[in-house]
């Protein structure tokens, strides 16, 4: 009985605020053309009914709605516009729509590289609070291409990014063409979507079904009190023009938009105002005392777990072993709150997607799950979509594991986590496709002979530089747990990026940097030693993992390989005997044609290095990263393999190692 009257009063407060809140509210919207809600500034003018934000080189132009809008407005929005971008000399450098701070002023800008939104001196701020998104035709150093678009926040490198040639092909965005963008943001999930299409002559444009670009942000906790939306452009030393032709907007809210400066939030008085806030005040009042009655009836554990499922979750969450199941709707609100990127698909999108999960278009099986190869329809976007085996008892916890994870990090060695998709019980990861797969067939079994050494050591190097960001370069650091050469991709120019975050757990904190499971993990061989005695693992876990890939890498032998010795199967004890025996090079790959000799040595004293049975004395995957890049310092390594006392050696370095 206490539960159905507690949800009739919350219903009851849910209407009366909507009646006293949406009493006074106006939709705010606007159009161009024509442009009398439209306030042009710095080298911006009207020409031929149709904005020109800029038409020489170092200049910079911006167009924005008249009146500021409240923060709260944006709780869901749409808006539409038309633009062409016409390289005249060169390219450079794009256009942008934003919304940002009310009182930020053109002059606050900067014109080429800084899109007319920041400068050196403010690109990058937390401060800032601006939200962009990029039409980018200019290529720096951190993006894909210079025919791109990307969400980007507080600074002009974007979170996520879409080469627009790989859906429109030859097609670049300063080809002087009209293009039309729609963009639109979806408070329940907090998610950023950008629609994009070329406009065919004259006919009317019509949005795609799917969007080419989405990013998760909640705007409530991101954007200050008031802004303003506005189209930004910029040339630098080469010239470009940026036109608008039409630009439309829409939202609604509890507050009228303000003009500025901004003042004080009045409602209007009307008959109905003294009837609904006495029905709030009864509503209230009655719902307050409820809850204390059912706080003090069962000790309040029933506000303490709703508390605590409204709370975001930190990475720390995922490891919650023998919680219920949650349903689909608080499993989807809680993702959506934990993300940065990514976006939930549909299961009808992924079934036509993959086929119907088709054994023909299976590409690889798991301990949690199989594989699918797929094709997005609308985008065409080729993706790799693992359908989750939930007979396994961490299916739950791996699930919610790889999308919290995944969901949060961005890096070019990593491999792309695109979404998630659950529905009664199917449970769903998308990825980026990459067209070369894993490492081991190209290392353990190649058909189409060995991979060249060239290649294997920049792999080598690639998966060191995604650990490094893994390790050190976040503010909440993951250790993988299942380093292994199964899980490092390699896209269409054999560059790797290291995926499978199923087994991947946060470092909880600075001082405690350490994770202990009842729970095996990983696989025989790449699995260090202090986990299977003590079942403890770290960073320092990680970079044995490390070791015994870079070993595979440069001897072409799997870790654990009955065919090594009759003493040993293991890998690293294989190749520690040759370099004590100062030949260590009898221990390359018998495959390979030719080798860099110096870089040889070099990665398989890293791999030595890192399998140190010492926990202590292994290097930093920084340490790893600088000796792979640089050609000078190699790591001291004992002749004989460590075991009764391990010595601890990992910061010592010599330039004077024989092999």
């Amino acid at each position: 009985m206490a539960s159905i009257v507690a949800r009739f009063l919350f219903c009851l407060l849910i209407t009366c605020s909507a009646l006293f809140y949406g009493s006074d509210a106006e939709a705010i919207s606007f159009n161009f053309p024509p442009q009398t809600d439209i306030q042009l500034s710095a080298d911006a003018f009207i020409s031929n009914e149709a904005i020109q934000l800029t038409d020489s080189q170092s200049s910079l132009g911006w167009a924005t709605y008249s009146s500021i809008i409240p923060s709260q407005a944006l709780a869901s929005f749409s808006t539409h516009f038309q633009f062409s971008i016409a390289a005249i000399n060169g390219s450079g450098d794009g256009l942008t729509l934003f919304f940002a701070p009310s009182g930020l002023q053109s002059s606050d800008a900067d014109q080429g590289e800084w899109l007319g939104l920041f400068n050196s001196e403010t690109d990058g701020n937390s401060s800032n609070q601006i939200l962009a998104v990029e039409f980018d035709t200019y290529e720096d150093e951190f993006d894909p291409d210079d025919n791109h678009v990307g969400i980007d926040v507080n600074g002009i490198e974007s979170k996520t990014t879409f080469s627009v040639s790989d859906l429109f092909g030859d097609a670049a965005l300063n080809n002087g063409e009209k293009w039309d963008a729609w963009v639109e943001y979806y408070g329940p999930l907090s998610q950023v979507q950008l629609f994009l299409s070329q406009n065919p002559g004259s006919a009317i444009p019509s949005k795609p079904e799917r969007p080419v670009l989405w990013y998760t942000l909640d705007l409530s906790q991101f954007l200050p009190r008031f802004v303003k939306v506005g189209i930004s452009a910029s040339a630098g030393i080469e010239t470009e023009t940026h036109t608008v032709y039409a630009w439309s907007f829409s939202c609604r809210d509890s507050s009228h938009a303000l003009t500025a400066p901004p003042a004080p939030i009045r409602k209007k008085k009307h008959h109905n105002f003294i009837i609904i806030s006495i029905i709030l005040v009864i509503a209230i009042t009655i719902t307050i005392m409820l809850i204390r009655w059912l706080c003090r009836s069962a000790s309040c554990e029933v506000g303490k777990k709703t508390k605590d499922k409204l709370n975001r979750p930190s990475l720390e969450a995922v490891d919650r072993d023998g919680e219920e199941e949650d349903s689909d709707d608080e499993l989807d609100k809680r993702l959506a709150r934990a993300i940065q990127s990514a976006r939930k698909f549909s299961y009808d999108e992924l079934c036509i997607a993959t086929k119907n999960f088709s054994p023909e278009e299976e590409i690889g099986e798991g301990g949690f799950g199989k594989v699918y190869r797929g094709t997005l329809p609308g985008t065409n976007q080729a993706v790799a979509v693992k359908r989750m085996n939930l007979n396994s008892n961490q299916g739950q916890k791996v699930y919610e594991s790889e999308v919290i994870i995944n969901g949060n990090l961005t890096h070019r060695n990593l491999v792309e986590f695109l979404g998630w998709c659950h529905r009664k019980g199917e449970k769903l990861l998308v990825y980026e496709l990459l067209p070369n797969g894993s490492l081991d067939k190209y290392i353990f079994q190649s058909p189409k002979g060995p991979l060249d050494w060239d290649k294997r050591y920049i792999i080598a190097r690639d998966v060191a530089a995604g650990l490094v960001y893994l390790h050190l370069d976040r503010r909440e650091n993951i250790l993988h747990r299942d380093i292994k050469a199964d899980n490092v991709m390699l896209d269409s120019d054999f560059r790797a990026k290291l995926g499978d975050f199923g087994l991947a757990r946060p470092l909880k904190s600075e001082d405690e940097e350490h994770w202990h499971s009842s729970m095996p993990y990983g696989t025989f061989g790449y699995v260090a030693p202090e986990y299977a005695t003590e079942r403890k693992f770290g960073r320092e876990s990680d970079v044995f993992s490390f070791g015994a890939l870079a070993l595979a890498i440069a001897c072409g032998k799997r870790p654990v390989d009955k065919t090594l010795t009759e003493h040993s199967s293991r890998l690293v004890e294989w190749v520690w005997q040759f370099y004590g025996e100062q030949r260590i090079l009898d221990a390359a790959d018998e495959k390979l044609d030719g080798f860099n000799r110096q870089q040889m040595v070099r990665l398989m004293l890293v791999g030595l290095w890192c399998s140190h049975p010492d926990p202590n004395a292994r290097p930093s995957m920084k340490q790893v990263l600088d000796t792979l890049e640089r050609e000078d310092e190699l790591p001291r390594i004992p002749r004989d393999y460590p075991r009764a006392s391990p010595l601890s050696f990992a910061s010592s370095l010599s330039s004077g190692t024989s092999v």
